[in-house]
């Protein structure tokens, strides 16, 4: 039997259990013999149209010895309407459907550019227009006026900077999405593009304050940037789900490991030999690059200096091993300084502090007193900290904007804004996050796993929300997990709790998306779970909130919010929120984690 016939044998035998548990389930909730005759004929009638179009992706694969079969255009004719159906279609899925289409519409070679190529094009006219707009930004340099204005203006042209490189990495994967059935490279390049378009929402944040020169000549540009690579993601969500169906009637891929092996099942499938013996291994025994002591002892005195110090763009890993100590110091990593490892003597004794805060006239952004762009870091038995109080509201503790970066056995506390996950690829495991208000807020695709998430004791008119996602544009692949954590209040809270309300979250963004799953909700979360964004009704049916398997006296799920974008996960659902399959699948795989669950608690 063909690669083709098996496959479709497969695919029969998949949609005969499929129709079978759809029929039973359905049969069960419908009475009558008559309306049991249209469930089922509705039910044949799903199935004729998914085998039909099976029968089409089948008589366009390549030959059986192909390692990835591609879908066959034989004719200019074709590959036209294929991109006409093809943009519309990916368009149907955008935030603005009618601007995704009028965009795609304005990309030189539309029509007759296949899909791969529509996204390359539309990849390319964002990094050209980031490139124009940078340029303005940084002409702006002299005339921005001192404070926040100069403080939004840095974060434009360092925002535009990253931007350009994001764009510029996807540009390289999206060759690889020609319908290969290849998903992580799809991913990959949402991934990159989803962080590109955070950027630029970053940008415009910073300017919405201001009223000067920078926001009159920046803010038209940077829109245009957003909607082009808001039209990109669109399409490329659209390859990406197409993989999908593909992935289904292809070889496996042997050259990468998805799954821990049997006996070691505590580490991600991801994580290289190399980083599970540096997280296994006692600081005492380790190989440290760097020693960094305020009493002199190390190698720095300041781990400042010990970072300048580090290698750029190293392809091995540095560490510097941070002694006990209190270090009043702002850090901010740049991405030039990838593959850095940060050891400190526990959480409650290498504590790196600062207090600045948006009342010292900067963004939010550039508040934080720990910083990291760049990727693959790794920060273990160290404690971040804003100490600028409750009433100089936001204050960012620690900034990630550091792709596959992990954070195990660390602390981050403040008040308003504690944890900004700013965009890409994170993973916490055993850390303690404290704060009052927002404070997990961002738009990274993060796992927070087995954390304490301790809410902290608020001003007099404030309420308590643990988390403000920031996604912006449903096909951004960006969210929180928080998997098998705890929430509970600190100690100052403890004593007033009643005092106050604690919710799970609140929207910031139009699609804010966050799951509790399988953790402990502590009495002080609020019946009702959730709470809206000023009162109002701003994005209830858009966002994606979602709880599964949670327990404790917050957790009664009876009296929940019932918006249209809240959801009580089935098994199937909460899976796609896991380490497994939330933060990894791509094709290249971080070298950098730690003991995790690698899917559900059983």
């Amino acid at each position: 039997m063909g690669s083709v016939s098996k496959a479709l044998h497969i695919f029969f035998n998949r949609v005969g259990d499929f129709s079978s548990a759809i029929l039973f389930m359905m049969y069960g909730k419908v009475e009558g013999t008559e309306n049991r005759r249209i469930v089922i004929i509705m039910a044949a009638a799903m199935i004729m149209v998914v085998v039909a179009v099976v029968m089409c992706v089948a008589v366009g694969v390549a030959p059986a010895n192909s390692l990835h079969p591609r879908i066959v255009v034989r004719s200019s004719a074709k590959k036209t309407l294929s991109s006409h159906h093809f943009g519309r279609t990916a368009c149907k899925g955008a935030a603005d459907p009618q601007l995704c289409v009028s965009t795609i519409a304005k990309l030189p070679g539309w029509p007759v550019a296949p899909p791969s190529e529509l996204v390359n094009i539309a990849v390319k006219a964002s990094i050209g227009l980031v490139e124009r707009t940078s340029a303005v930004a940084l002409s702006l340099n002299g005339s921005a006026s001192a404070g926040l204005e100069q403080s939004a203006l840095q974060d434009c042209i360092e925002l535009l900077d990253d931007t350009a490189d994001q764009l510029t990495e996807a540009l390289e994967d999206v060759v690889g999405m020609e319908f290969d059935g290849v998903n992580f490279v799809a991913n990959d390049v949402r991934t990159l593009l989803s962080a590109g378009l955070t950027n630029q929402d970053t940008c415009i944040e910073g300017m919405s304050n201001t009223n000067g020169l920078v926001r009159s000549q920046l803010e038209n540009s940077v829109q245009q940037i957003s909607d082009l690579v808001r039209t990109s993601l669109a399409m490329a969500k659209r390859i990406s789900d197409l993989t999908d169906i593909i992935d289904d009637f292809k070889p496996p891929f042997h050259n990468r490991r998805l799954m821990a092996d049997a006996d070691d099942e505590d580490f991600p499938a991801w994580l290289s030999a190399a980083d599970r013996k540096l997280l296994q291994t006692p600081t005492s025994d380790l190989q440290v690059d760097a020693w960094v002591a305020q009493d002199g002892s190390g190698n720095y005195t300041t781990i400042t200096d010990a970072i300048n110090a580090a290698p750029e763009k190293s392809s091995r890993r540095f560490v510097i091993h941070v002694k006990a100590g209190i270090y009043h110091e702002r850090i901010e990593i740049k991405k030039k300084k990838a593959n850095l490892t940060l050891l400190g003597d526990g959480m409650d004794s290498t504590i790196i502090t600062g207090n600045r805060s948006v009342f010292d006239k900067t963004t939010t952004y550039r508040s934080a007193t720990f910083a990291v762009k760049g990727a693959e870091f790794i920060a273990r038995d160290i404690g971040f900290e804003n100490t600028a109080g409750p009433y100089r509201h936001q204050a960012v503790a620690l900034r990630v904007d550091s792709d596959q970066s992990v954070f195990y056995r660390c602390s981050v506390t403040g008040y308003q804004d504690t944890l900004y996950a700013h965009s890409l690829r994170q993973f916490y495991r055993e850390c303690k996050i404290y704060g009052t208000v927002d404070f997990i807020f961002g738009n990274a695709a993060a796992v927070f796993q087995s954390c304490l998430i301790l809410a902290r004791k608020p001003l007099a008119d404030q309420m308590i929300t643990v988390t403000a996602q920031s996604r912006k544009d449903p096909n951004q692949n960006t969210g929180f997990s928080i998997h098998d954590c705890n929430i509970t209040a600190a100690p100052d809270y403890a004593a007033v709790k009643t005092s106050f309300r604690t919710f799970l979250g609140r929207p910031w963004k139009m699609y804010s998306r966050t799951v509790f799953m399988q953790s402990f909700l502590d009495d002080i979360v609020q019946p009702q779970g959730w709470v809206p964004w000023n009162t109002s009704n701003f994005a209830l049916d858009t966002l994606y909130y979602g709880e599964f398997m949670n327990y404790g006296p917050g957790a009664g799920l009876v009296a929940r919010i019932n918006w249209l974008g809240y959801h009580i996960l089935n098994i199937s659902e909460a899976t796609t929120f896991t380490v497994a399959q939330f933060i990894d699948g791509n094709k290249w795989l971080p070298s950098t984690g730690i003991t995790y669950l690698s899917g559900l608690k059983v």
